[in-house]
């Protein structure tokens, strides 16, 4: 692709032109190209008008980049994007507006290797952040026994440990999964919902079978789950128990108190890694001082083999308000309102 001057600014032509690729790319209404724009606004243009460091015009199978006289590294990055998500639309058929914001994430700074540019994969999730890219290389690394992954909800903590433990799991780097989570509830009382405990756990762990389901068939899950090679309970029931060759997720982990966080990283076996995920800024316990997972923070971080992953609201991949709810109540409990 070349960039021409014209009218004292730059211009370039970008073609897609097999079937489908341009409308994937461009995105329904070309939403995909306004979210690629606004990744160049520019906060010191005109009051009052939004200004952008480069503008986007599709048509049929053809993106036309415009940028003044110095914008030639921004044409280079959006260049890019576009090659990454027709790359996606390519093997996948479609394009979704979290891989477009996925692309402009890892677009940003300076570009270190030749060629294209590549989204991350995770068990067919694109990783959208670089530190949920630091997160899946740790979950990867058997050198590391035990992940922390910390910050806000929506970052893709316990999803994607569940997604790193399946591959775990089918590649027969483990026996087994066993994820848990403290049966602690947001403002709800478990005693006057029916049934034993394990049904009235259950609704609990729903969002860890929602993450098992998107890596595996019902029926392979099933399967597994009668075969005990997936096992999903509460922190409870994990005391006294040793967990070999298994794959291990602590979820929600600061609803643990400080005595249940050193019981159940005290139940790794050989052959085993742990994963510790949570929101310090959700505890849910009577008394929140009480939460072990910031105190097992402190007095393990310095340990060999363990690895602290912290997330902050620009991790955030749920809707995009979500980033800006969560940024607006760390402001609201520091004072800054």
């Amino acid at each position: 692709m070349t960039t021409q001057r014209q009218d004292g600014g730059l211009i370039r032509i970008i073609t897609l032109p097999e079937a489908g690729v341009a409308q994937a790319v461009f995105g329904p209404l070309h939403r995909h190209i306004a979210h690629i724009q606004e990744a160049f606004r520019d906060p010191h243009g005109p009051r009052g008008a939004p200004a952008y460091r480069v503008t986007l015009d599709a048509q049929g199978d053809q993106l036309t980049v415009r940028a003044d006289a110095s914008g030639a590294a921004d044409i280079e990055r959006v260049q890019r994007i576009v090659d990454a998500l027709a790359d996606l639309a390519r093997r996948k058929g479609k394009v979704r507006e979290g891989e477009v914001l996925a692309a402009i994430s890892f677009s940003e700074g300076p570009t270190e290797k030749s060629g294209p540019m590549t989204l991350p994969q995770l068990g067919g999730l694109t990783l959208r952040t670089p530190r949920q890219v630091h997160y899946v290389e740790a979950l990867r690394d058997e050198t590391i026994d035990l992940i922390f992954g910390v910050g806000p909800a929506g970052t893709g903590k316990t999803f994607l440990a569940v997604a790193a433990a399946v591959e775990a799991l089918k590649q027969e780097r483990v026996d087994r999964i066993v994820v848990t989570r403290p049966a602690v509830e947001a403002g709800e009382k478990l005693g006057y919902l029916p049934g034993d405990l394990a049904e009235k756990v259950d609704p609990y762990l729903q969002p860890i079978w929602d993450a098992f389901r998107s890596q595996m068939s019902e029926n392979d899950l099933k399967a597994r789950r009668e075969r005990r090679q997936i096992e999903v309970a509460p922190l409870a029931f994990m005391r006294g128990r040793t967990l070999s060759n298994a794959f291990v997720i602590v979820d929600e982990s600061q609803n643990a108190t400080i005595l249940q966080m050193k019981m159940v990283l005290t139940r790794l076996g050989e052959g085993s890694r742990m994963v510790v995920t949570g929101d310090p800024t959700q505890i849910d316990l009577v008394r929140p001082d009480q939460s072990g997972l910031a105190h097992a923070m402190t007095i393990l971080e310095r340990l060999s083999g363990v690895e602290i992953i912290r997330f902050a609201a620009q991790d955030v991949v749920r809707h995009r308000l979500v980033a800006h709810i969560v940024d607006a109540y760390d402001r609201a409990e520091s004072g800054r309102v």
